[in-house]
């Protein structure tokens, strides 16, 4: 029900009327539709009557042409899905033919022998098809009730071709057999048959007072109680006995049961056609109402080339014309990828999805939005939104070239390399990360990173390749050789700065430094671990002029005439070695490039060899 505010001068209209209606029709579908959202069906109303008009709160049989201040409607209306209404349209299409009107079955036959001034008396419709048995109730004069079985004229014809074995076509001719006449049909397996009426027919028996039952049921769930009077119409109001049937399950006078046909409203004209059996009304009402009441409409549109409807009471948008069209929302308004979530070496991380392209929208050739108002005739060309990629990160991508090697301690085998752990389990590089993901990162590329993960104690230890110190950032390689010595011992015979710088070093260096969530340690005593530079074997000997810490500095000859190392140049630099040491690091370039104690010295070369305070 729906009622608005009239400023009481202007006379109702049809318009009017027909606006206020459809507004009460729009509000059913409303309220349908919100209910109907979980299981996505679109529903179409397909016919409506008033129950009662309202003018200033006092009831009235027809608005038109008065005036007051308030009027309100009341009316039933009919709903199929829309897979139905298109189904309709479809056979249309496939026939060459345009719809003008859609109505309610049971509409159409009230209007053609129900007519409005009888509707005062509580009658039930029931039009019996071949697969639905339609019902309508009047009552007061209106149309109250809708109801529809699935029971109908079908079953009979089932009956019969399960009992006679013969196909639909023959059941169909056999049914259709006036009471009295013998039955002859042919089998499906080619053998002749005749059947007496008599028995025939009350072979039917319990699939007719089935149908008899359905119909009484329905009946009386729509009136909530026995109606004045039934008319049946249809085919299927035809059958045997199903008059008496109706009335004995409604427990009404048998005479209140009549089959409609021949009865027509006063102002029908059929001309010379002979249409009276009560298998026409149905047809001749949906002519009369397309005719009269123009019942429904849809109009069409077009989206991207193709053909959609739009039913003309409802207010369509862009949204719902895409959606009916079978686009799925993403399609619609766009979705961003997924992201992804987890954690690298216990700090949490995250990566966002990429976004999605929006969708695009034109109407008649101009940009709309979701939105906008589907109106007939429109062209609609739609680009769908592309749905963003979902985050997606390897273990590769985060920790770099996964990989385990071997070198040699003292004749012991170890390995090294970067080893990642997920969730525990020890995965390769091309593992796709998951949400929630725990990664954890454990490489071992230096001879420091070594150190920190040797199974012991190496406080007092200095590693040797090749007979030659090695730095804790050596990078170690597939099968290198490391021969450990005391520490103490393999410095004695360095210069004494060199050898005090070493020692002091090695105090401050168990320090662990954490980068990125990662432990590595801090480079080795550069005094106590020096790498021999590949100049080794060509390096200059004699005497040589090289600048230290800015001042030219002559080297003699070594008294062996080997050639000159960085390391001579310790006791030279006039650096500070108190204990504790100064805060800071020490520097010790050799040409602006970080330099080792065993690096061979040539003529000209810049040292710098200073605390960095």
């Amino acid at each position: 029900m729906v009622e608005t505010e009239l400023d009481g001068r202007e006379s109702i209209t049809e318009n009017m009327l027909k606006s206020l209606e459809l507004e009460a029709v729009a509000k059913a579908q409303s309220e349908l539709d919100s209910d109907s959202t979980s299981d996505g069906m679109t529903f179409y109303c397909v016919g409506h009557t008033v129950i009662k008009y309202a003018l200033d709160d006092y009831p009235i049989k027809s608005l038109l042409g008065h005036k007051g201040k308030k009027v309100e409607v009341e009316l039933i209306a009919a709903f199929l899905p829309s897979l139905v209404v298109e189904s309709l349209y479809t056979v249309m299409d496939m026939n060459g033919l345009d719809v003008c009107s859609l109505t309610l079955e049971p509409i159409a036959a009230m209007n053609v022998i129900i007519p409005p001034e009888v509707r005062l008396i509580n009658i039930a419709l029931v039009d019996i098809g071949a697969g639905t048995t339609d019902i309508a109730v009047s009552r007061n004069g209106s149309i109250v009730a809708y109801a529809m079985a699935t029971i109908a004229g079908d079953e009979i014809t089932e009956d019969i071709i399960q009992k006679y074995l013969v196909d639909f076509e023959t059941a169909e001719n056999m049914k259709l057999t006036p009471p009295g006449e013998d039955v002859s049909f042919t089998d499906i397996l080619g053998f002749e048959h005749t059947v007496k009426s008599d028995e025939f027919f009350s072979g039917l028996f319990p699939a007719v007072d089935q149908l008899a039952d359905t119909i009484a049921d329905n009946v009386l769930a729509a009136n909530g109680s026995a109606p004045a009077a039934v008319f049946l119409v249809g085919g299927g109001s035809l059958i045997p006995e199903l008059t008496s049937l109706v009335a004995e399950k409604l427990e009404i006078p048998e005479n209140r049961v009549a089959i409609g046909g021949q009865n027509y409203r006063k102002n029908i004209n059929l001309g010379k056609v002979k249409l009276t059996g009560p298998e026409f009304v149905t047809p001749i009402g949906i002519g009369i109402t397309a005719t009269l009441q123009k019942g429904y409409e849809f109009s069409q549109v077009t989206l991207n080339g193709g053909k959609f409807r739009i039913f003309d009471t409802k207010t369509v948008t862009a949204a719902d014309l895409l959606m009916n069209a079978g686009f799925q929302t993403p399609q619609i308004i766009g979705k961003s990828g997924r992201g992804l979530i987890f954690t690298l070496n216990g700090e949490k991380q995250s990566l966002r999805g990429e976004t999605s392209t929006p969708a695009q929208i034109m109407v008649n050739g101009l940009p709309a939005t979701l939105e906008y108002t589907v109106k007939p005739g429109d062209v609609i060309d739609f680009t769908p939104a592309t749905v963003g990629a979902n985050a997606a990160v390897t273990v590769s991508d985060i920790a770099g070239e996964v990989f385990t090697k071997k070198i040699i301690i003292d004749g012991e085998e170890y390995t090294f390399g970067r080893t990642v752990r997920v969730n525990g389990v020890v995965v390769t590089g091309n593992y796709s990360v998951q949400n929630y993901d725990n990664i954890e990162i454990e490489s071992i590329e230096t001879l420091g990173d070594l150190i920190m993960s040797l199974p012991f104690d190496c406080s007092g230890i200095a590693f040797f390749k090749n007979d030659r110190l090695v730095r804790s950032d050596h990078i170690l390689e597939e099968n290198d050789a490391f021969v450990t010595r005391d520490k103490h011992t393999a410095t004695e015979n360095l210069p004494n700065a060199a050898r005090d710088i070493a020692l002091k070093d090695e105090k401050a260096s168990r320090t662990v430094q954490t980068l990125s969530g990662i432990t590595m340690p801090p480079p080795e005593p550069a005094a106590a671990l020096a790498e021999p530079s590949p100049e080794a074997d060509s390096g200059t000997s004699g005497s040589i002029t090289v600048t230290l810490n800015g001042r030219r500095t002559h080297l003699d000859p070594r008294t062996d005439n080997s050639p000159h190392e960085f390391i001579e140049l310790m006791a030279l630099a006039d650096i500070d070695i108190s204990d504790p040491p100064p805060s800071g690091n020490m520097i010790l370039t050799l040409n602006g490039q970080n330099a080792s104690f065993m690096d061979i010295l040539h003529e000209g070369d810049s040292i710098v060899i200073k605390w960095d305070t």
